[in-house]
């Protein structure tokens, strides 16, 4: 699309480092040469402003803003952001998918606003077929005691189930380190977010091969996936 020039901004708790070691290492490697990190700025959940730093990123003439924060500070960033005129395409944090911040904050939000999402949000450019299943198997849940998944049910969906299927194989008294065993040799289970190795993704078992990045569509109030999912 043309838009190699991006600002950041950060905050300073676990997951903005998190996600600025993400992006610095993403930006250093052969295939991203072209592209070129012209401001880079951070602050403190805390603050209840960033209008200095707003400033600062819109005089660096960027193509794309990355907004990092999760909930009321990603409020403030966005607002600084509007406060300064700055309405560029806009990366946030996945933690943002939540019924609460488009609630909250959904008349600050620039025109174009992009996630890094999990399946879920791929919509009809979901193709696997586990996936798929698991994915209408949690909606369903969800749908019959009157709610919709967004990422924070996500988060606890699988981790849950991956528990629970652990314990049926191993028995109920389990101990952490069997559990944990069983846990990290496991390939090919199959959730809400997709395929799960954590053999090669120790910890985590899920990579960007699990990832749709989805743009926010204010008037159709819905998410639509800009790539395929990986």
């Amino acid at each position: 699309r043309g838009m190699r020039r991006i600002a950041s901004i950060f905050a300073i708790d676990g997951g903005g480092q998190d996600a600025e070691h993400a992006l610095l290492e993403a930006a250093a490697l052969p295939e991203n040469k072209s592209v070129e990190i012209v401001a880079h700025e951070h602050f403190a959940p805390a603050d209840i402003t960033v209008a200095a730093q707003m400033t600062h990123l819109k005089a660096a003439k960027p193509d794309v803003l990355i907004a990092w924060a999760t909930g009321t500070p990603a409020g403030t960033l966005l607002r600084s952001a509007k406060d300064a005129g700055i309405d560029m395409p806009t990366v946030t944090s996945t933690g943002n998918l939540s019924a609460n911040f488009f609630k909250n904050f959904g008349s600050i939000l620039p025109t174009n606003l992009y996630f890094a999402a999990a399946p879920y949000y791929a919509g009809d450019a979901l193709s696997n077929a586990a996936t798929k299943t698991a994915v209408a198997t949690m909606t369903r849940a969800l749908a019959a005691v009157g709610a919709k998944p967004d990422m924070i049910e996500m988060s606890a969906w699988d981790p849950a189930l991956l528990l629970v299927e652990a314990l049926r194989k191993l028995g109920p008294d389990a101990s952490a380190a069997k559990l944990h065993a069983y846990l990290v040799g496991l390939k090919g289970w199959v959730g809400v977010n997709g395929p799960y190795d954590f053999r090669s993704t120790p910890q985590r078992g899920l990579d960007a091969n699990n990832i749709v990045v989805v743009s926010w569509d204010q008037v159709g109030n819905k998410f639509v996936a800009v790539s395929k999912v990986g």
